[in-house]
C-alpha cells in the first residue's frame, strides 16, 4: 500500500521526505538480487506516478528518471519470498526518497521548458464567500502554479489579465470568466493558456451527526487556449470536510478543493496540448 505523506503550506503542496511502499518484484528462480532490483524500480515508479503521469517515451523525463531508481531508494526490507516453478517472487517494504525525486523532477522539467515556448499558462483565481478571500485566493493560485509547473508548463502572470481581474472580482462567476475571455479574444495575451477559476464556501454548519463542524465548498475552473480561442475544459466540483472548529473545516475543505482541481486541470490541459501539437 502506498503511504502518501504530504503537507500543505501556504497553498503549496510539499513533498514528504520519505514514502514507504510495499511492492513485489520478480525474477528467475535463484536470482533474488534481480527480484529485489525489480521491486525497487516498481516502488519508485509507484511514488513517481503520484507526482506526474507515467510515460513510455524513452526521451521523457519520467523514463529518464526511472532509470535512476536506485538514487531514490533509502532502504529495502524483504518480508516474503516465494518460488513457483522457475519464478521467484519477493515482497518488500521500500522507503523512497520522495523529496529528492520531487526536486529532481522539477529541475529536469525546468531545463526542458526552455524549448517548450508554447507550454505557458497564466493562472487567474479568486476566492468568494470565505473568511479571507485574498488569502484563500492566493492559496488557490499557488496550488495551480505548483501543479502546472510539475506538468511542465511555464507559469507566468499576464499583466493584462491580472489588471482585468481586479476590476471584476466582485462579479458573478460567469461574468468573471466571460470578462477575462473577452479580454483574451480582443487583445494580444502573452500566454498560451489562461486558467480562470474560483473557490468558495457554500456553507459551514454544526455536524448533524456529531460534534464538530462541516464545511462545504465549490470550486469552478475554466481553461482557455488563448492562441486558438478555444475552450480547453471546465471543471466544477463540491467538497465536504469535517473538523473540530469552523475555521479548520473551512481551511481543510478549501485546501482539498484547490489541490484536486489543480491536479485535474493541469493533466487535462497537458493532454489537450499534446493533442494539438
Amino acid at each position: 500500500m502506498l503511504l502518501l505523506l504530504t503537507s500543505f503550506i501556504g497553498g503549496r503542496a510539499e513533498a514528504a521526505d520519505i514514502l514507504t511502499v510495499k511492492v513485489s518484484g520478480t525474477a528467475m528462480a535463484g536470482q533474488e538480487a534481480k527480484a529485489i532490483e525489480d521491486a525497487k524500480k516498481r516502488a519508485v515508479f509507484k511514488v513517481f506516478s503520484h507526482d506526474t503521469r507515467a510515460e513510455n517515451d524513452p526521451n521523457s523525463v519520467f523514463v529518464q528518471m526511472l532509470e535512476r531508481y536506485n538514487d531514490y531508494v533509502e532502504s529495502c526490507k524483504v518480508t516474503k519470498k516465494t518460488t513457483t516453478g522457475n519464478q521467484l517472487l519477493v515482497i518488500a517494504e521500500i522507503a523512497v526518497r520522495h523529496s529528492k525525486l520531487h526536486d529532481d523532477f522539477q529541475e529536469l522539467v525546468a531545463q526542458r521548458q526552455v524549448a517548450q515556448d508554447d507550454m505557458t499558462a497564466s493562472i487567474v483565481m479568486r476566492a468568494v464567500n470565505t473568511t479571507d478571500n485574498q488569502g484563500f485566493g492566493d492559496g488557490l493560485e499557488q496550488a495551480f502554479n505548483h501543479r502546472f509547473g510539475l506538468q511542465g508548463f511555464q507559469v507566468q502572470q499576464d499583466e493584462e489579465l491580472v489588471m482585468a481581474k481586479q476590476h471584476i472580482l466582485a462579479g458573478a462567476y460567469d461574468d468573471y470568466v466571460q470578462g477575462l475571455q473577452n479580454l483574451i479574444d480582443n487583445n494580444t495575451i502573452m500566454t498560451n493558456f489562461a486558467i480562470i477559476g474560483e473557490v468558495g464556501i457554500e456553507k459551514v454548519m454544526s455536524n448533524p451527526t456529531g460534534k464538530g463542524y462541516m464545511a462545504k465548498s465549490m470550486v469552478r475552473i475554466h481553461a482557455y487556449d488563448c492562441m486558438r480561442k478555444a475552450v480547453v475544459g471546465d471543471f466544477q466540483e463540491s467538497y465536504e470536510m469535517l473538523a473540530d472548529t469552523e475555521a479548520e473545516a473551512e481551511r481543510l475543505v478549501l485546501q482539498k478543493a484547490s489541490i484536486d482541481a489543480a491536479e485535474k486541470m493541469a493533466k487535462d490541459t497537458l493532454r489537450y496540448w499534446r493533442n494539438v501539437n
